[in-house]
């Protein structure tokens, strides 16, 4: 009979536990990247005000699998929930039809500055529609191209506190 007795074991046990919570700072960069790249893009649209990329949740998972970024718009009621089916008008454009309600256009007008007739702004995107910007999808493709660069940095942290 061999008997094989592994030293240190249990010391490589106590510093893998470690790795989930060493890691929690390159998901909570990754967020904080895709949230500040969403309103960099969103900002070109007239109807940003800095605000749209909070109606927008970034999902980050791993799970066996490559970490990857889940990016939609915020769902369930609630202010995020209203500020994202703006960011999805944003985001996509709004087509020619029916035209945006007049309370809308007032309210857009007069946060901006504007002093244009809010009838006329309503019949000229009823008619035209809006261009989307299309700022999640750019931001998911940066944060994307990001996240080996994390996830980089977050070894380097985990190795440096396996010296002790």
């Amino acid at each position: 009979m061999i008997t094989i007795t592994v030293q240190g074991l249990e010391k490589l046990e106590k510093k893998l536990q470690r790795v989930p919570l060493a890691a929690r700072p390159m998901f909570e960069a990754a967020a904080q990247y895709g949230q500040a790249r969403m309103k960099i893009h969103a900002k070109p649209h007239p109807a940003d005000k800095g605000t749209l990329a909070e109606g927008v949740e970034i999902e980050l998972s791993a799970g066996g699998a490559p970490l990857s970024a889940k990016v939609g718009f915020v769902s369930g009621g609630g202010v995020r929930s209203s500020l994202a089916n703006l960011a999805a008008t944003v985001n996509y454009g709004r087509g020619p039809g029916k035209p945006p309600s007049l309370q809308a256009v007032r309210r857009w007008l007069e946060s901006h500055g504007y002093a244009a007739n809010p009838r006329d702004v309503q019949k000229a995107i009823a008619a035209s529609g809006t261009k989307g910007v299309l700022f999640v999808e750019r931001a998911a493709d940066e944060l994307d191209k990001r996240i080996p660069e994390l996830i980089e940095e977050a070894i380097e942290e985990i190795e440096k506190g396996w010296g002790s």
